[in-house]
Parts: structure tokens; C-alpha cells; sequence
């Protein structure tokens, strides 16, 4: 007879195993939040251009005309964080998404506040639009993508996530900008960024043109922001 009290010999899943499947909500929320956009531009059009204030994505030319050719400082605003809330097609979106629950997950569980990474996000996306406009002051291109705010993640967890201390040692709180892991991550992303300039647009983009200077913006705030948005310990 076989004892049933006894131990099934079943392993018990790592928590670093169970952690990885375990999106907090304010990330899962916010995917969420752009694939319901992405489909509703597809069946109802008019409702998402009203929720986004009138204004498909960010206009660089717009942007510089200033509040009186917006029709005030709100209209003129607005795009700089409403972009983020259209895709050009479904391949940018699903990109898109893979790395705000890849970046996005462990920030939150940093952060401990969906406001404050709500914030961050939207902050960093905003940021990736000024960058973007800074490059292409006249260019009547539509900036449009959640692509700014996810590289601004990434900055962000860069700053706290690929520290390697020797054992028996605890990891630092912060890593500082002048640390190994942040220059060779930092230098990683700026030349994979900038060489779209010369290679072109990668998976997922179609005829549309990658918005290359707008992740570098995101990024850098995410980069040199993220202290602002740390808990205190």
C-alpha cells in the first residue's frame, strides 16, 4: 500500500520561476489599455481619435507651432502622451507589448506604485516625443508608438537590475551612471538605435520609418530619471 501522506516527490515551482509569469497588474493594465486601442482604431475610429483629443499621434511641426496652432496649451500637450496610445499595425503593437511586460514588470515590483510607474511610463514617452521632434522640426511625419515609454523602462531598470555582486555581498540600492553594466547597456542601445539611420527599419515597422530618436529620448530619461521615481529605502 502506498502512503498518500507522504511526499508526491513534485517539486515546488522557484519563486524566481513563479515570479516570471507573475505580471504585476498596473503592467498587465497598461498592455491591456493598448491593445484595446489598437482594436478599437479598427472599428471605431472616430472614438479612439476623441479619446486621444482629436490627434492620431505627435506632429513634430505642430508641436513647434506652439499652443495657438494646437488651439491651446491642452491640445497642444496631449499628444506629446496620447501617441503612445496608437499603433501603426498589429506587429508594432504585439512588439510593443512583449517589452513593456518584459521591461515593465520588474520596474513595477521596484517602484511598489502603480502611480509612480504610470507616471515614469508616460514621462519617458513624453520625453521620447520631444527628442523625436528635436530631429525632425520639419518633417510632417506622425510620430505614433508606446516605443519611447518602453525604451525608457528598460532605462530605468538598467539603473537597478544587472548588478552582479560577488556572493556573501549585497547588491547596491542604486547603480550609478559611471558603473560598467549601465555604460555597456547604455552604449548598446545607442548604437542599435542609431544605426536604424543607416539600415533601415527592423520587424514590425512596414513602409513606416522607425522612430529611432524618440526611443534614444525615452531611454535617457528613463536613464537619468529613474532616482526620481525610486522608493526610498
Amino acid at each position: 500500500m502506498s502512503d498518500d501522506t507522504g511526499d508526491s516527490g513534485a517539486a515546488a515551482p522557484s519563486p524566481r520561476a513563479s515570479r516570471l509569469f507573475n505580471v504585476p497588474p498596473v503592467v498587465a493594465a497598461t498592455a491591456a489599455v493598448l491593445a484595446a486601442f489598437f482594436f478599437a482604431s479598427i472599428v471605431a475610429p472616430r472614438l479612439v481619435l476623441w479619446l486621444a483629443g482629436g490627434e492620431p499621434g505627435f506632429s513634430p511641426v505642430r508641436f513647434f507651432a506652439g499652443p495657438a496652432a494646437s488651439g491651446g496649451a491642452v491640445k497642444w500637450l496631449s499628444p506629446l502622451f496620447t501617441h503612445m496610445l496608437i499603433h501603426a499595425n498589429l506587429p508594432h503593437l504585439l512588439f510593443n507589448t512583449l517589452w513593456l511586460v518584459v521591461f515593465g514588470a520588474p520596474l513595477a515590483r521596484r517602484l511598489r506604485s502603480a502611480a509612480r510607474f504610470l507616471v515614469f511610463f508616460a514621462l519617458c514617452g513624453a520625453a521620447g516625443a520631444i527628442v523625436y521632434a528635436l530631429f525632425n522640426a520639419n518633417d510632417l511625419a506622425i510620430l505614433v508608438g508606446a516605443s519611447g515609454g518602453v525604451t525608457g523602462l528598460l532605462g530605468g531598470i538598467v539603473r537597478f537590475a544587472f548588478q552582479n555582486p560577488p556572493r556573501g555581498v549585497a547588491p547596491r540600492h542604486r547603480v550609478p551612471l559611471s558603473d560598467s553594466s549601465v555604460i555597456a547597456w547604455s552604449s548598446a542601445v545607442l548604437v542599435i538605435n542609431a544605426s536604424v539611420a543607416f539600415i533601415g527599419p527592423g520587424f514590425g515597422a512596414g513602409e513606416a520609418d522607425v522612430a529611432w530618436q524618440a526611443h534614444i529620448g525615452g531611454y535617457l530619461f528613463g536613464l537619468f530619471a529613474f532616482p526620481l521615481f525610486d522608493r526610498r529605502r
